[in-house]
């Protein structure tokens, strides 16, 4: 019986597949390193900062539940109702038109701080809202659900933001 004739080709089917896999396990990794390389470079330089100012929280409407409202250009921001990691918070600030008869457009964002790219990303954001006349108090409601981490309010109206400070979300 010639067992030599019937272990030659075995082992060399056996060698050349794991020859395969390692030429594949290589270039799968030298690929996924120059993916990781090309997405590190790649990165955008960061932007100039838009022209933002940036807005004291007002002690005096805290709570949320305080009938107060801030002054024109402070926003502050509280926890209005909900427990653990799913929270509703209360974001109010006072607009003046500084004209009786000036439409005023404006809208909310929610902002989450980003490790990972270490900026302030958006969250979620209201739709456009706006009223004709004097100044009023206004006021949103964002919900966070089950995503603890810094945040902060924003206001856009007419071309102008405000920023509230900063707040931590914890479970």
């Amino acid at each position: 019986m010639n067992t030599r004739g019937g272990l030659v080709p075995a082992i060399w089917s056996g060698t050349s597949t794991a020859v395969k896999l390692l030429i594949a396990s290589l270039a799968f990794a030298g690929a996924y390193s120059g993916v990781e390389a090309t997405r590190v470079a790649a990165a955008p330089p960061a932007a100039a900062p838009a022209s933002r100012t940036v807005i004291q929280l007002s002690a005096q409407a805290m709570p949320a539940e305080s009938v107060r409202v801030p002054e024109t250009g402070v926003i502050s921001v509280a926890a209005a109702e909900g427990t653990g990691c799913t929270r509703t918070y209360r974001a109010q600030s006072v607009i003046d038109p500084r004209g009786a008869d000036t439409a005023v457009l404006y809208d909310w964002r929610l902002l989450r701080w980003s490790t990972a790219t270490r900026q302030w990303r958006p969250y979620t954001a209201s739709s456009p809202a706006g009223f004709l006349g004097a100044g009023r108090a206004v006021a949103w409601h964002p919900r966070i659900v089950d995503n603890p981490g810094l945040y902060r309010v924003e206001l856009s109206v007419a071309g102008e933001v405000m920023l509230s400070e900063k707040f931590r979300v914890s479970c």
